[in-house]
């Protein structure tokens, strides 16, 4: 992989296939065209190229002639997709702190695509920016989708209905704003000068309720379907739980030991009969997400540092010094030729 090549998760394409099929479609004879099958969409930790993923969603919209295909997609996935976002959003203060912890955790998943928040007199404005040329259908759909599933969240920890926030879009459509505002619940304006969500700055400092219904079904469900991947392997559900929350700051045993309902003093003792510890099994999830973070030149130090759950870039620095030998800035002058057969230092 260049680093040009930006890659996305699997995640994103959630719902995919039924959707595809709900509509008359073949869904496996469109992911063959890119070279993919329904098992690796199946596959959280499979990647496939940003490019391939935004050309698919076009070329479904175009085989079944559904303009919009990419919001329709997107409805499937207003809580699917949110993941490890869920989890983090349940421990943010307010709706700017959840969304902060929502655009940290974006590289991990889509290196390419990037969420910022400002606030310009009473709006607050959030972009999402991909990293990546595209042009015509292509870039409208791939555009439409993330700005669909960012406004169902933003409907979800705030619990408002939104009616009146603004979605901008730079793109021309073949859809209707009539369309648009039946899909999306708020007013869609195009042809403008920049991709955006508009909303009252006010709703940033607006407490997270915890006990929003349907901020902890996401955060429950997802840690459910984590827990029923691997029923029997405590080892493999701790793992992924882990891997889900680095970003979020809050990834203890506690935090991990409440998700699996049990008390931590008993997920350390059945670790410990696995011949596992919880300090080791996050070490290591935190050199392989260096792996895959270090190679995209454009994602800041201190940015990765965050991302494996690190509260400065000295943390990080010291930790690469002990798995490699090296610090962050030597690894990704040397473009990691030879790091994912790297051998850790001796603790």
């Amino acid at each position: 992989m260049t680093r040009a090549e930006f890659l996305v998760r699997t995640r994103a394409l959630t719902g995919f296939v039924p959707l595809v099929k709900q509509l008359g479609g073949d869904a496996a004879a469109l992911l063959a065209a890119k070279g993919l099958t329904v098992r690796e969409l199946e596959d959280e930790q499979f990647s496939l190229p940003l490019r391939a993923f935004a050309e698919l969603i076009s070329d479904a919209a175009a085989a079944l002639n559904k303009p919009d295909f990419g919001i329709l997609l997107a409805a499937r996935q207003n809580l699917s997709v949110l993941g490890p976002i869920a989890l983090a959003a349940q421990h943010a203060g307010c709706v700017g702190d959840a969304l902060e912890l929502v655009g940290r955790y974006m590289p991990y998943h889509s290196p390419g695509l990037t969420l910022t928040v400002s606030i310009e007199g009473d709006d607050a404005v959030l972009r999402l920016r991909h990293n990546l040329i595209l042009q015509g259908e292509v870039r409208r759909h791939v555009t439409e989708l993330p700005y669909a599933v960012s406004l169902a969240f933003m409907r979800m920890i705030s619990r408002r209905e939104g009616r009146d926030w603004q979605l901008s879009f730079q793109h021309d459509s073949p859809l209707s704003l009539a369309r648009y505002r039946r899909l999306l619940g708020c007013p869609v304006a195009l042809q403008q000068a920049e991709d955006s969500l508009r909303f009252p700055a006010s709703l940033l400092t607006l407490p997270i309720d915890a006990a929003n219904r349907d901020l902890q079904e996401a955060a429950a469900r997802t840690v459910r379907y984590l827990i029923q991947r691997s029923p029997l392997d405590l080892g493999q559900q701790v793992s992924t739980l882990v891997e889900r929350s680095l970003a979020t700051g809050n990834c203890t045993l506690p935090v991990i030991a409440t998700q699996l309902q049990m008390p931590r003093h008993q997920l350390q003792r059945q670790l410990a009969a696995l011949g596992m510890r919880f300090e080791d099994i996050v070490d290591n999830l935190r050199r392989e997400r260096l792996q895959t973070l270090l190679p995209h030149s454009q994602i800041p130090l201190t940015e990765v540092a965050l991302q494996l759950g690190y509260g400065d870039p000295s943390s990080l620095t010291r930790a690469c010094h002990r798995w490699f030998g090296q610090s962050p800035k030597a690894l990704r002058r040397a473009a990691l030729p030879g790091m994912q057969q790297g051998t850790p230092s001796a603790p």
